[in-house]
């Protein structure tokens, strides 16, 4: 999608990765990661329907896997930049295909006419926490209702272990012409 900055967002996430990392292995959910964000640890075999086979075989062993247990097993998985760049392509997809959804039945509008400002703020905070409206559902409400000042607010004082990325976040959106369509 055109109006979503994933460079941006590829920052945050700490750029494409070859070795397997586990992302605050003892302050969050997250299990073994790789590319750009790809956390396999919320993630079944169905998941993966769509990627080549050869990386289905790759990830398979890491799947819901979490926390320390994660941790330990992290540094074992491997890609080449061709399967990131494939992985990250996949997780992109699935992430805005999901975000889209979600938008246009909460909103009655195509998340694809939102200002880029706008949608990579929202599809950061959807690529990191999954669906808004159960994991983050204050700025769910903020960013569906039109209350960006509210989403910034929120954004700035977000009480997760990612205060940094929030603040660039909303930091990005300021910067950006974000009251006009």
């Amino acid at each position: 999608m055109s109006n979503i900055d994933w460079d941006f967002i590829g920052e945050l996430e700490g750029k494409r990765k070859l070795k397997g990392y586990v992302p605050d292995a003892e302050g969050s959910k997250s299990g073994v990661t790789i590319a750009t964000g790809f956390d396999l640890g919320a993630r079944n075999l169905s998941d993966l329907a769509g990627l080549p086979q050869d990386i289905i075989d790759v990830l398979t062993p890491y799947l819901g896997i979490k926390g320390a247990a994660a941790a330990d097993l992290a540094s074992e998985l491997i890609v080449d930049d061709s399967q990131a760049k494939v992985i990250d392509e996949f997780s992109h997809n699935e992430a805005v295909e999901r975000l889209s959804s979600s938008w246009e039945s909460k909103t009655g509008t195509p998340f694809s006419e939102l200002p880029m400002g706008k949608a990579t703020t929202i599809a950061s905070v959807a690529f990191q926490y999954g669906d808004l409206a159960s994991k983050a559902p204050n700025f769910w409400e903020q960013v569906t209702t039109d209350d960006w000042d509210g989403a910034v607010a929120n954004l700035r004082n977000f009480g997760d272990n990612y205060k940094t990325r929030r603040n660039k976040e909303a930091e990005y959106f300021q910067k950006k012409d974000l009251r006009t369509p």
